[in-house]
């Protein structure tokens, strides 16, 4: 997949997260943006640290290791964001949980390629 591709899918799934995190937190501009930004970054961090030279450039961290890990940092940042009234207004943990929903994003939408993702 191309970097707009990844870009569009993890824009998608951020906004869907900030709608879902709205239901208990009110979003600030400044905390809309740091997302997106991470969001942005995690989304096209893979193909900077591994960049798609040919169609095995999938290495560690094109990894269903990496999915596993990059989720479960997900799922530990999230889960603060969406139930503890407080943490929202931090921005880095709102932040860390974007980006890792954007590094996820690239890896799942990589795996359903024909070149998938390696063990």
């Amino acid at each position: 997949m191309n970097r707009q591709v990844h870009l569009v899918i993890g824009v998608v799934l951020f906004l869907v997260y900030v709608y879902v995190a709205g239901f208990f937190h009110s979003t600030s501009p400044e905390l809309f943006a740091f997302g997106i930004v991470a969001v942005a970054a995690g989304s096209l961090l893979p193909d900077v640290l591994e960049p798609p030279t040919s169609a095995k450039h999938r290495g560690i961290c094109h990894s269903w290791r990496a999915l596993k890990f990059v989720t479960v940092m997900f799922l530990l940042t999230a889960i603060p964001v969406l139930f503890t009234p407080g943490i929202p207004r931090f921005p880095l943990v709102f932040s860390a949980s974007c980006f890792f929903l954007g590094y996820s994003a690239h890896l799942l939408a990589d795996s359903v390629t024909r070149a998938g993702l390696p063990g």
